[in-house]
């Protein structure tokens, strides 16, 4: 049943939330933006000085321990980044290592209903900030810790990236061509699903508090994260009791109707047509309607070559006009300008001012630009009670 309410007269699901976010890079902040979106006050705690490491160009060391986080529109893509992915969100530095930085955090706690924090396991703990410590000053507080590995097992303190959960998960074995290496994605997979996999940890936590009154802690792996995508590659392992290999699965290049053909101006069409119907559209709009009975047939890598020979005999674009009538399941291969200047993400609002939109942001919830490091430090300070005065002895003594 649709929503009865108008767009501008929906309460935003997390408004009145408060959430510290204490993680960096891309993994938490995106759980945090995906919370943000949902109306919570979203405040990113930072180090002094330095903050974020996504604020500066990769390997601008200097920069950082400078404190130069002034934004331009032509700026490097890692603080472009930070700015999508931080929109909506106050910031306040803190070196909560410190005795007072830590009594700080002990004073937000009070306050907050989420706190999320990206360090490796342990870390928390040693800080005096783990999860048991910050439940005995609020009860009520979902805690989420988001690493790479997981709190537990041995590799729960090993540095990771994207690239290194793809490749234990068996995942990164599983792309590319037939015959050919392992395939790069230009997409962070793994941040952006244990992203994910966060902010909807956090939201059935907030809601079983409703009926509870009580939080709880929450440990989120990105190995894991991406690794509970499989399900597919796995389906293929237990179906045939063969693990899958590269090139040679459904989804990868096995069969003829699902690939990705060449056109004959060096662009690229990309064939969905798993299903019968779909298939025999397309065969119908090509006008081979002896392809039909090939959908499935043993000959799948002569029933390729016979595809792509044909979408080689004509430009991207005579194959867009031809199929856009039809229901085939095949679409351009689009640069990143071309998709967001598609008449459908442009419809959908995809992308708006510079920013993209996520598909669970409020109707109500205005986008604002990402913080300047430490811009909300004064203010939040303020509610906790410290003066000017007080906020000038911190930043002296280097604690905020």
């Amino acid at each position: 049943m649709p929503n009865s309410l108008p767009a501008s007269k929906r309460r935003p699901p997390l408004l009145g939330m408060r959430v510290l976010d204490l993680s960096r890079l891309a993994p938490g902040p995106f759980a945090s933006l995906v919370l943000a979106d949902l109306g919570a006050e979203v405040i990113k705690i930072e180090q002094p000085k330095s903050g974020d490491w996504l604020r500066y160009p990769m390997g601008a060391e200097s920069q950082r321990e400078a404190g130069e986080t002034q934004y331009r529109e032509d700026g490097p893509p890692t603080a472009r980044a930070f700015e999508l992915l931080n929109r909506n969100k106050k910031s306040i530095t803190l070196r909560f290592k410190t005795a007072e930085g830590k009594a700080i955090v002990q004073q937000l706690v009070r306050g907050a209903d989420v706190l999320l924090e990206g360090f490796r396991a342990g870390t928390m703990q040693r800080l005096g900030l783990d999860y048991e410590a910050l439940h005995a000053i609020n009860p009520a507080l979902v805690y989420a810790s988001l690493s790479g590995y997981g709190q537990t097992g041995p590799y729960r303190r090993r540095a990771c990236h994207d690239l290194n959960c793809l490749a234990l998960a068996g995942l990164l074995d599983l792309n590319g061509p037939q015959g050919g290496p392992p395939a790069m994605s230009a997409l962070p997979w793994v941040d952006m699903a244990a992203g994910l996999w966060t902010a909807l940890a956090i939201v059935a936590a907030l809601l079983a508090r409703e009926h509870t009154g009580v939080g709880q802690y929450i440990d989120i792996a990105m190995l894991d994260s991406v690794a509970a995508l499989a399900h597919l590659p796995l389906a293929d392992w237990l179906a045939s009791g063969v693990p899958p290999q590269r090139g040679r699965t459904l989804l990868s290049g096995e069969v003829a109707c699902y690939s990705v053909y060449e056109t004959a101006d060096g662009r690229y069409m990309a064939l969905g047509a798993l299903e019968p119907q779909f298939w025999e559209d397309f065969c119908m709009a090509v006008g081979r309607e002896d392809w039909v009975g090939r959908h499935r047939s043993p000959d799948q890598a002569g029933l390729r070559a016979e595809v792509a020979a044909l979408f080689r005999t004509q430009p991207q674009s005579h194959w867009i006009n031809l199929f856009a009538a039809r229901d085939c399941c095949c679409e351009p291969v689009l640069s990143l300008d071309e998709a967001c200047a598609h008449p459908q993400a442009m419809q959908r609002g995809l992308l708006c001012a510079g920013r993209l939109a996520t598909p669970l942001a409020s109707p109500n919830v205005e986008f604002t630009p990402a913080p300047q490091l430490g811009e909300h430090t004064a203010q939040i300070l303020a509610e906790l009670g410290y003066t000017p005065e007080d906020v000038q002895r911190l930043r002296q003594n280097g604690v905020v």
